[in-house]
């Protein structure tokens, strides 16, 4: 595993030893297990080893590591959760504060700061818990995959439906509501789902065979249904005309990948003008979709070319119908996206 991270960073963990110093290329971190999955919070990190343990890492102010307050509320080195042993975890999730594990079982665990309902625990558990805690409302169900947006979680069960709880002021649940909700509540409508994105005031939904679903505000396009679209802020999911195999949302930009291995992206780009480039203090973002400007993007786009070192350029849109280029994965965190792309490179074009 590796990992990146600005200078004194409550949750910058590179080498996993305890620095706290800036570094701008990634490091290993060295654990005692293969790692399979990671998730980043604002300021904490999650890993999910191969034979199902969490391990956490990064500011613990609101208990979102699972440690208790016996490290104290930062940790520059990976730690296990003790808490979840016993529990073969199957994937993990990142809020901003709070945090996700899925067991093999299929039930949810969440713990960290629970503002707005978001550990899914109910209207006692609205401040923090500093241990993992299951999710008791979703017993009767077996879950199969989780999400964690900003201050807002989610689920899908066996049979494909959704599940939400958290912060629902900007109807970024689902439910026709913008009201918060501390308990996971089924949402209307959406069938045969394979995966949840949760961005901060939005929110995208993946179905079994392509179909996708945007609700919550659109600012800046985060939803992808246009300039023109005259219904936002969407209360409840609305299709949009795009097929994906997976996805990710940011804070106002999100992102996916097609069966075919397009990438593309759409919403908060900068907001040209006024974004990252011209103030990079501000964190306002700029670039984030990858289409060489910081212009918002209210339509999605395919992301036409890859940077591959200081002057060399390729271009994505080989990549359709099987050419070398074809990206497999994508994630969006605040303000800037990463994606895995499989690509015949050569290391001299790299330098």
């Amino acid at each position: 595993m590796f990992s990146v991270a600005p200078y004194d960073s409550p949750g910058a963990v590179p080498g996993g030893v305890g620095e706290r110093a800036a570094r701008q290329a990634p490091v290993e971190v060295i654990l005692p297990d293969s790692i399979k999955a990671v998730a980043a919070g604002e300021s904490h990190t999650l890993a999910l080893s191969s034979s199902g343990e969490v391990w956490a890492a990064g500011s613990n102010v609101d208990g979102q590591l699972g440690l208790g307050s016996a490290f104290g509320v930062k940790n520059a080195e990976f730690r296990l959760v003790r808490a979840l042993q016993g529990v073969r975890v199957a994937a993990i999730a990142a809020g901003n504060q709070h945090s996700l594990a899925l067991s093999d079982e299929g039930k949810v665990f969440a713990w960290g700061h629970g503002q707005f309902g978001a550990l899914g625990l109910g209207t006692g558990k609205l401040r923090w818990e500093a241990f993992p805690d299951q999710v008791a409302a979703l017993a009767a169900v077996k879950v199969s995959s989780i999400a964690a947006g900003a201050f807002h979680s989610g689920a899908v069960d066996e049979e494909g439906s959704a599940w939400m709880w958290g912060n629902g002021s900007s109807w970024q649940l689902g439910t026709g509501a913008n009201v918060h909700e501390c308990l996971p509540q089924q949402v209307r409508g959406l069938r045969h789902v394979s995966q949840l994105c949760l961005g901060f005031s939005h929110s995208m939904s993946i179905g079994k065979h392509g179909d996708v679903y945007t609700w919550g505000t659109d600012e800046n396009g985060s939803l992808g249904q246009g300039f023109n679209w005259p219904t936002a802020p969407s209360r409840t999911p609305e299709p949009v005309k795009l097929r994906l195999q997976s996805g990710a949302a940011g804070w106002k930009h999100s992102a996916g990948v097609t069966s075919d291995g397009r990438l593309i992206t759409w919403g908060w780009g900068g907001a040209v003008g006024s974004g990252g480039f011209l103030s990079p203090g501000a964190d306002l973002g700029a670039g984030q979709l990858g289409h060489g400007d910081d212009s918002d993007q209210y339509d999605p786009k395919q992301v036409q070319r890859l940077q591959i070192s200081r002057v060399r350029y390729r271009d994505l849109r080989q990549s359709v119908g099987g050419a070398p280029w074809h990206a497999l994965q994508v994630a969006c965190a605040r303000n800037h996206t990463a994606a895995v792309i499989e690509a015949d490179i050569s290391p001299a074009e790299l330098q």
